[in-house]
């Protein structure tokens, strides 16, 4: 596939979840470089399941939405199914109808997961390889990309799905809600905490800073590529028990403890997981820039 770009990303752009990890990075990326930014967000009073609240900020003709907002954690999910349910698929479906409906040319982009693919049968995982969620969380996120395909057939829906993999990267502490444990492990070891590992830890992760993936973001609104699902991370693996003692040899404090497997994470846990980048390589052009040691150098510093 040919890759297009927009020469001048002077978009009008809609974000939604944007007091999010993601969305305030990529709120901030998008502002330096000039772009008109709008926010939906709950901070602002906004529900994403509130149908007359979206219909009326779709109705401004973006050109891009980037859809951010939505629950996360497989554990969390399985134990909110409904939630998830509500706010992964219907909200996101709701949007899109509503798009198809009140601004057919708006393209939008939406922030999915790995956890689309369940336990992977061959690693690195591409785009082609099957899809069995292990979660509510998984499942209620394939949904989603399920049917912006559905909508892409038959209303041409202009979007890109990213099937991201572990996120970090500068933040503001807070709870750990079942979502960037790198983050997490980060704060922990500030604080001279255990970092607790579920079994050996041996399986791996792909993880990816955030400025790569804010800028896989960025391009796939000034490309005029869509219609197109892209599996996004650093393409390298790299085991749980690793990626701590990396966070304990940079801040100097903390330690890892090892325990056993809990019911509920046993349930939905999907084994090593690493990203093939060959797709959207060739088709958006993307590479990620930075490498693990140095992204979690950063990440302290910024923090």
């Amino acid at each position: 596939m040919k890759k297009t770009y927009q020469r001048n990303f002077k978009k009008k752009v809609l974000v939604t979840g944007s007091s999010g990890f993601i969305g305030k990075h990529l709120k901030t990326k998008l502002e330096k470089q000039g772009v008109h930014v709008d926010i939906f967000d709950r901070l602002n009073g906004q529900d994403i399941n509130n149908t007359s609240q979206l219909k009326k900020v779709v109705k401004n003709n973006y050109d891009v939405v980037y859809h951010l907002a939505g629950f996360s954690g497989s554990k969390e999910s399985n134990e909110n199914r409904f939630k998830s349910f509500q706010i992964n698929t219907l909200a996101t479906v709701n949007l899109m109808e509503l798009i198809v409906n009140y601004s057919p040319d708006t393209k939008i982009i939406i922030s999915s997961s790995r956890l689309e693919y369940g336990k992977p049968l061959n690693i690195p995982i591409d785009e082609k390889h099957k899809t069995k969620p292990t979660s509510a969380y998984g499942l209620s996120k394939l949904a989603a990309t399920q049917m912006a395909q559905i909508f892409g057939n038959t209303r041409n829906l202009k979007y890109i799905v990213f099937r991201t993999s572990n996120v970090y990267g500068p933040h503001e502490e807070k709870k750990f809600s079942g979502y960037n444990l790198v983050n997490y492990f980060i704060d922990q070891a500030k604080r001279g905490n255990n970092l607790i590992i579920f079994g050996k830890g041996d399986q791996l992760r792909d993880y990816i800073y955030i400025d790569d993936l804010t800028q896989a973001f960025v391009m796939a609104a000034e490309s005029e590529v869509q219609q197109q699902i892209y599996n996004l991370g650093s393409g390298k693996g790299i085991s749980l028990k690793h990626m701590a003692q990396t966070i304990i040899n940079s801040i100097g404090k903390g330690k890892i403890k090892y325990i056993n497997w809990p019911k509920k994470y046993k349930e939905v846990e999907t084994g090593s997981y690493i990203t093939n980048l060959k797709k959207i390589n060739k088709e958006l052009g993307f590479s990620p820039k930075v490498r693990f040691a140095d992204g979690i150098k950063m990440t302290i510093t910024a923090s």
